[in-house]
């Protein structure tokens, strides 16, 4: 069920008096992302309220929405995400708008573990881009969880939210936040890339968030004269509110029923694994799909060989070795982890999974 806001708790113990109030639920209120973004302390991180999104986006214009779509995994239907424009997301939004979805076997791969594993449990997505994952994949749960949905650039946030809404889904938390580990700061700048809006990261932890406008114009329109195009390529920064997992787990019991996890944040994965202990310990995903890329773990001050051991105390199969991510090929990288203990786990997923 979806959170109510405070606002309408406040007014249901005004009509009610006292005892209403006693009885009101004590589940923290719904923000919008700009709200989210102002008030909250990473402290205390709070889904958006996505009726704030009725009159469209609250940071980009909406002519930058391209309705793109992919098809159901579970019906003979079509779900609907919110594209930028080819000339400004030339790598996932250009694939969906071409018609040949993006990642569609991994997603795929997603849904059938969760079906045969029972079909309860929730999703968390850790780095949710515009939702080729988030959106198909809280279709594939239905009736049996949902998808906690974590996605801290707010225009990218934006075209999460238009493509929930356009598919009608009732079963997603979009958590406005970037996350990180104990002791980063409550606030950190995020760069959005200008044509790879997948690749937008936390300032500093990639080469491009840094960089001077000449080595922008070299980096994406190598050996041409930045005059020649009539828009400079910008690099746009915002200020969001940082998290972590653990904290995400003290205001929400549905993070203790997480039975697949996507993380893959550009380098803060292990950032994330820090941050995220207790849930580890604890609440341990079933399965795990996460990007490993030694050379920005590494930038971001988390080992990749780090990570790796804290997988296997955790006792994750299938871990890779340091050497197999340290080879060229990039999709090699990302790699799915799942608990030794499977039954053990599914056990513990459904003791905690709450009915829709």
């Amino acid at each position: 069920m979806a959170m109510a806001p405070l606002k309408l708790a406040a007014a249901a113990c005004a009509a009610a008096g006292h005892l209403a109030a006693a009885l009101a639920p004590s589940q923290p209120e719904s923000r919008s992302l700009a709200q989210a973004s102002q008030e909250n302390p990473a402290g205390n991180p709070r889904p958006a309220d996505l009726a704030d999104w009725s009159h469209g986006p609250l940071t980009v214009e909406a002519s930058s929405l391209h309705h793109a779509e992919v098809r159901s995994l579970v019906g003979d239907y079509n779900l609907s995400i919110a594209a930028f424009g080819r000339w400004e997301d030339s790598l996932v939004s250009a694939e969906l708008l071409a018609g040949n979805g993006w990642e569609n076997g991994h997603v795929k791969e997603l849904c059938r573990l969760y079906r045969e594993s029972g079909a309860v449990g929730n999703f968390l997505d850790i780095g949710a881009n515009i939702g080729t994952f988030a959106i198909p994949l809280a279709d594939c749960l239905g009736d049996g969880g949902r998808v906690l949905a974590v996605e801290g650039m707010p225009p990218t946030a934006d075209h999460l939210v238009a493509g929930i809404l356009d598919s009608r889904l009732k079963n997603v938390d979009v958590y406005p936040y970037a996350v990180g580990a104990p002791g980063d700061p409550r606030r950190v700048t995020m760069s959005l890339n200008p044509v790879n809006k997948g690749g937008s990261a936390i300032k500093g932890n990639k080469p491009f968030t840094n960089m001077t406008d000449d080595q922008l114009q070299d980096l994406f329109h190598p050996g041409k004269k930045a005059q020649k195009y009539a828009q400079k390529v910008v690099v746009k920064e915002f200020s969001v509110p940082l998290t972590t997992g653990d904290h995400m787990l003290y205001h929400n019991p549905a993070m203790k029923a997480i039975v697949i996890a996507k993380v893959d944040i550009e380098g803060y994965e292990g950032k994330f694994i820090r941050g995220s202990k207790q849930l580890f310990t604890k609440y341990p995903p079933c399965f795990m799909t996460i990007e490993l890329i030694p050379e920005w773990l590494e930038r971001a001050g988390t080992p990749a060989q780090e990570i790796l051991d804290q997988l296997t105390s955790w006792d994750y199969k299938d871990v890779p070795t340091l050497a197999a991510l340290m080879k060229p090929n990039t999709n090699a990288k990302t790699r799915t982890v799942a608990q030794r203990d499977m039954a053990k786990c599914l056990q513990r997923v459904r003791s905690y999974a709450s009915p829709q």
